[in-house]
């Protein structure tokens, strides 16, 4: 996956608030957007959300992005 378009997602989703209404804002499915991120955080080693059924909340290292 292309790290650009990772990094674009993880910013869509913190703005958002939600992978849905990212993946809506860059027209992919909300599944792609969650691969993209969980990518971004596999090559920088760190979590970059919490994610919960109902909340999103950025962590530490999440921040620092």
């Amino acid at each position: 996956m292309d790290r650009l378009t990772s990094l674009r997602v993880f910013r869509e989703v913190v703005e958002s608030g939600s992978f849905v209404a990212a993946a809506e804002r860059l027209s992919m499915s909300p599944p792609m957007a969650s691969k993209h991120v969980a990518q971004l955080e596999k090559s920088l080693g760190a979590r970059l959300l919490h994610r919960s059924s109902r909340h999103l909340s950025l962590t530490e290292a999440g921040t620092a992005w």
